[in-house]
């Protein structure tokens, strides 16, 4: 009990800084986790099934959601060009300039808030947090 309820303080915390840090930028956690997905696939951009899967949200609520971003001109929607049927996204050039601007100062909150964690215990806390996840399925 007493490590869910650490695990729980410790994620309240990083809920309130990652929104005071959204906040500046006009972002939340779900466009983030949208933004960051397309950042991480360069030039490739994904296609919105991808999205879903990676999400772990339903291809209704990513389409929604890319909805919104395409709004905000976050991200470009273009046919597949292997397959016609499906969209693939792509950040746009305000989403990259967006992107470039706000992870340095994301990559040094979550820096600083393991430089109290050796190296060796990141990788052992990586390995206890994918076992509990395994133990999840």
């Amino acid at each position: 009990m007493q490590v869910l309820h650490e695990f729980n303080l410790l994620q309240n915390i990083f809920e309130d800084v990652f929104s005071m840090h959204f906040a500046r930028y006009g972002l939340s956690w779900p466009k983030y986790k949208v933004l960051i997905n397309l950042y991480m696939s360069g030039d490739y951009g994904l296609i919105q099934s991808e999205l879903s899967a990676k999400l772990l949200v339903s291809r209704a609520n990513i389409t929604s959601l890319i909805e919104r971003l395409e709004k905000e001109d976050l991200v470009i929607r273009r046919n597949d060009s292997a397959d016609k049927r499906v969209f693939r996204v792509y950040l746009s050039n305000r989403a990259v300039a967006l992107m470039h601007a706000f992870l340095p100062i994301h990559n040094d909150f979550v820096h600083k808030a393991m430089s109290s964690l050796s190296t060796s215990e990141k990788k052992e806390l990586i390995f206890l947090l994918k076992k509990l996840n395994t133990g999840l399925d």
